[in-house]
Order: structure tokens, then sequence, then C-alpha cells
């Protein structure tokens, strides 16, 4: 009888661990939640060209670059060694460029537009990524004013 309720204690606990890992996961994919802590980035965003775009349709390096660097912020957070409301997020220039590339250099595209994917593709060329030369979505006055305000010693 003892082992029946050390399974069901282990299947109890497993269970919980994989609902609590999927609501985690859900939660964390959010653009709520990105910009529980990143309101400056957030705001820049609502007012640039992609404000239909989510945050992670670009910024993500992959689930599991990205759930790894997201459990490092967070102990750098409760440790005291980083404050959210003043930490740049990580661009990933290379995985957002094929985000770009992804949206803005499609088959429909080139259809609708042929010149455009042309210069373009002449432009990826010598550019080390669209960045390069296009702001990436962020009004970048309203992202920067945040750290503008922490080298003025503002809060």
């Amino acid at each position: 009888m003892k082992k029946f309720w050390v399974v069901v204690l282990i299947v109890a606990v497993l269970a919980l661990l994989a609902l609590g890992g999927t609501a985690g996961h859900q939660m964390t994919t959010t653009d709520a939640f990105c910009s529980s802590c990143h309101a400056y980035e957030k705001a820049s965003w609502d007012h640039g060209v992609h404000h239909s775009v989510g945050c992670l349709d670009c910024h993500t390096g992959g689930f599991v670059r990205d759930k790894t660097q997201g459990t490092r912020k967070v102990y750098l957070v409760f440790t005291g060694q980083v404050d959210p409301h003043h930490d740049r997020l990580a661009s990933y220039p290379d995985i957002t460029m094929s985000n770009c590339i992804g949206c803005h250099m499609t088959e429909e595209v080139a259809e609708k537009n042929p010149i455009y994917v042309e210069r373009h593709s002449e432009y990826l060329v010598a550019a080390e990524n669209c960045i390069a030369c296009h702001e990436g979505g962020h009004v970048k006055e309203i992202r920067d004013k945040r750290y503008l305000a922490v080298r003025r010693g503002e809060q």
C-alpha cells in the first residue's frame, strides 16, 4: 500500500510541475510580462511602425536560450545585481535580422515590389544586419529616455 501512495505522490508532483511549467511559459511569453519591466521599450514600440507585432516576434533567441537567460536574469534581479527597469534588452541582431527578412523579404513582397527586394538583397550583402540602416521599430527618443535619466542620476 505504501508503494501506491509513493507512486500517487510522484505522479501528483510531476503533474504540478508540468502544469506550473506550462502556465509559467504561457505567462512569460506575453507582451504584458515583458512590459512589466521594460515599460519604456514597450511605450517606444507602441509609438513605432510595428506596434501590432509582439515582443517575442523579434526578441527571441529560441526557447532554450530565452529560458536560460530569463532564469539568469531572475536570479540577478532577486539578488539585487540587476535592476530590470534600467537594464537593456538583449537584441540578438542575427536572429532579429532573420525575423525582419521573414516578414519583409517574402515571395509575396517580391511579387508586389520586386525592386524593393532586389535593392534590399544588395544592401544585405554590404550591411551587417537590417538594424545597420533601419531603426528596429522602437522610437529611439522614447526608448532612450530611461537610460538618459539613469545617467543623470534620476530614477
